[in-house]
């Protein structure tokens, strides 16, 4: 939920500063204004460091925890750890160039450099080492005072003694200051030193809890000191400070029992029009979960009303449609709950992230129940678990209704199925129209049919939902909005009859196509003509461009046919599956299946994270979210979590 936040001037007298601060970031209602043109920086040096060396530790083996509370030994600590990993990466760097030294100048050998440079020096010669493209000393006659070593890593190795520096074609000159020997005896003193070093480095991973609670500790005394820093002195005896803050509308009650036993003034004061007033959100529960969604993508202004639930309900219904299947939902909530029992402990934003992964798993499961999908297996209409399912409900509907009516959807399935003239109920009928398939399999084809364009519908009319609740939600703000939900919902009603196609108002509902389709014209003149004559009492004749809002409308819905498109790839990327596995022996079919699955639930996954936040925060954003708000940051401890 959202509240609105007041703006109050603070006065007090100096000596009551530090504990009027103080208290101020026990209770972690107020955020303080800076009204000086100089920005405070953002963290101290001492936080920084001690970050550093939290994330250098984190990689460590988890060992027994040291208890203490001197905090004074922390950034000295800290800077120790920073210190020997500065030391170990220059020595991982220096490995890793030894390492490639070795192997350039391994094909030598080990030879004397002061041995060479003596001989160059009394015998008037200069030694040189080449090397070229491998197969360079079989295609080419080689200088006199050339001499082939080796070859290795593809290339040919020589060594030249002449009276002076020679340049040949096609070979490249190699510069060796160190042979192989010393190279190699300095690459073992490295690794010994890295070995000292880690271990050096492994005994201070006792102090990770407490550097943690020691950086959460700097963190608070910096956060109290950059608040401190915000007050103004409206005397020159500086003897009164002055502070500014905002304090959400619900907590001034306990501002005004913050202030109380202190010679501190709070009055209300006037937001100025250059201000950005800044937004205050509070949530528990499945709420909180959804204020997490939201963060990821903007924060609401002072304008917009809390998105947090809703974000939350139909992500998980999106998530749910393009995951398509219960049996990857029950994997999903059997990792959650395995997390929960091995991880109980977990806090904040961690145990927000297991809820989340909970909810998704639940809602996966159900919409499996629903559709009577689980791991792309193949259950028969007549199967006693499609009688829970709702899309047997829906198929059945459609089926009896084209049945009673005898349209042309019906004589299609009778030219091609002539016993279904004889059928005598929706279960006959789905029943009949089958086929065996090149592996045996029977299959239902005006069932699968149905259920698909059912599928499909429903993605729309998901899409419609959501729409009408965004617009719905913030009318008062935008009163076109009444019009072009009339509009959206008449073209769903006449989309149908245009389209010669029976929707789920029809078959379930019963309106007649004629009916509906008359019924859902008037409704879109109406709700169109609607929409532009609000929108011109607005904003004159500015108002007639209301009408290019119908293309936006019409793309922002057809946009939801995402969710049909990737449950159907998913479900076929399933299904091919399941055939390549029982075309191999049993044991590669089990490889099959199993890595065919986990590929599918990953790739189902991303897109229902993606595409089921893209359609909350785009096209449902789009109608009822401003955004480009500035989240509530108070003076308040922070603790470890």
């Amino acid at each position: 939920m959202r509240y609105d936040v007041k703006k109050f001037l603070f006065v007090g007298v100096e000596k009551e500063r530090d504990s009027f601060f103080k208290q101020a970031q026990e209770a972690g209602i107020i955020n303080f204004i800076n009204t000086k043109p100089v920005r405070v920086k953002e963290t101290s040096e001492e936080v920084k460091t001690l970050g550093k060396a939290i994330t250098i530790l984190r990689g460590l083996p988890v060992v027994e925890q040291e208890e203490t509370s001197e905090y004074s030994i922390a950034n000295g600590l800290a800077e120790k750890i920073v210190g020997l990993k500065t030391s170990l990466d220059k020595l991982y760097e220096e490995e890793r160039i030894t390492k490639l030294e070795m192997s350039r100048v391994e094909v030598f050998g080990d030879f004397s450099l002061e041995e060479m440079r003596y001989i160059e020096k009394n015998g008037n010669r200069v030694v040189q080492f080449y090397c070229a493209k491998q197969g360079f000393a079989d295609t080419h006659e080689l200088p006199e005072n050339v001499i082939y070593i080796a070859s290795d890593h593809g290339l040919d190795y020589f060594v030249a003694i002449n009276r002076e520096r020679t340049q040949y074609p096609k070979m490249i000159e190699m510069e060796i200051t160190r042979p192989w020997g010393e190279v190699k005896k300095r690459y073992i003193e490295i690794e010994k030193e890295i070995h000292v070093l880690e271990q050096r480095l492994k005994g201070y991973a006792k102090y990770n809890r407490f550097l943690h609670h020691a950086f959460v500790h700097e963190l608070n005394e910096f956060h109290l000191k950059e608040a401190k820093a915000f007050v103004d002195y409206p005397i020159e005896n500086e003897e009164l400070f002055v502070v500014q803050g905002w304090v959400p509308k619900h907590k001034i009650e306990d501002l005004h029992q913050l202030v109380k036993k202190m010679n501190v003034y709070v009055e209300e004061i006037d937001v100025d029009s250059h201000e950005v007033v800044p937004t205050y959100l509070e949530n528990t529960g499945a709420a909180r979960v959804g204020e997490d969604l939201v963060s990821i993508y903007d924060t609401p202004s002072t304008t917009d009303k809390d998105p947090s639930l809703w974000v939350l309900i139909f992500f998980a219904l999106f998530f749910s449609m393009i995951i398509g299947d219960g049996g990857y939902g029950l994997v999903l909530l059997l990792i959650a709950l395995y997390i929960r029992y091995k991880h109980s402990g977990l806090k904040s934003y961690k145990k927000r992230a297991l809820d989340l992964l909970t909810i998704l798993g639940f809602a996966c499961l159900a919409w499996g129940f629903l559709t009577t999908s689980f791991f792309g297996i193949t259950i028969a209409p007549d199967n006693p678990i499609r009688k829970v399912s709702v899309m047997t409900w829906l198929v059945e509907k459609k089926a009896a209704y084209h049945m009673q009516r005898k349209d042309a959807v019906y004589k299609e399935w009778v030219k091609k199925y002539p016993d279904l003239a004889s059928a005598k109920t929706p279960q006959q009928f789905l029943m009949e129209a089958s086929s065996v398939n090149a592996h045996g399999e029977k299959t239902y084809e005006a069932y699968s049919k149905f259920a698909d364009n059912i599928m499909m519908e429903l993605a729309l009319l998901v899409g419609v939902i959501h729409i009408i609740c965004s617009m719905s939600r913030h009318i008062s703000r935008n009163w076109s909005h009444l019009g072009w939900i009339l509009l959206i919902i008449g073209a769903y009603l006449y989309a149908p009859y245009f389209l010669g196609a029976a929707s789920i108002p029809n078959f379930v509902f019963g309106l007649d196509p004629k009916e509906a389709a008359d019924n859902g014209l008037y409704m879109i003149y109406g709700g169109l003509a609607l929409a532009v004559m609000i929108a011109i009492y607005h904003h004159k004749w500015l108002g007639l461009l209301e009408a290019s809002v119908v293309i936006q409308i019409f793309g922002d819905i057809l946009s939801y046919m995402r969710l049909y498109a990737l449950g159907l790839s998913g479900s076929l990327l399933t299904a091919t599956m399941i055939d390549l596995a029982a075309s191999v022996p049993f044991f590669f079919g089990v490889l099959i299946l199993l890595f065919g699955h986990v590929v599918n639930i990953v790739l189902g996954i991303m897109g229902g994270v993606i595409h089921g936040l893209r359609l909350n925060f785009l096209e449902w954003y789009h109608y009822s979210f401003e955004g480009g708000g500035r989240m509530f940051n108070p003076l308040r401890k922070e603790d470890v979590e």
